[in-house]
């Protein structure tokens, strides 16, 4: 489903840890999500529920105890581009957040 160019973009506002730079490359993105998938393995995500997050396709999911979103950007039926934003500041009125 990804593009062999994805782009993986993550903004923490150096508040929470997230990727300073974009990842670029499906083999960059691939190696991220291996070592998330790891990760998950240990401590699972919570899916919340699935969203429109600023015109696209996405969900929303808590990580521990920090919510975070996640946009996917299609063209020709693959994804190009992978948007997760995990700073706090910009997500404490994500409806359907749990209290």
């Amino acid at each position: 489903m990804l593009a062999e160019d994805v782009v993986v973009y993550a903004d923490g506002g150096g508040r929470v840890p997230a990727p300073t730079q974009p990842l670029v490359g499906l083999d960059a993105a691939m190696e991220r999500f291996a070592g998330l998938a790891r990760l998950f393995a240990v401590h699972p995500s919570r899916l919340i529920r699935y969203a429109t997050i600023n015109g696209l396709p996405g969900f929303v999911t808590m990580e521990d105890d920090l919510v975070q979103t996640t946009a996917l950007q299609f063209e020709h039926e693959r994804i190009v581009a992978v948007y997760v934003t995990r700073n706090p500041d910009k997500l404490h009125n994500v409806p359907g957040r749990p209290n």
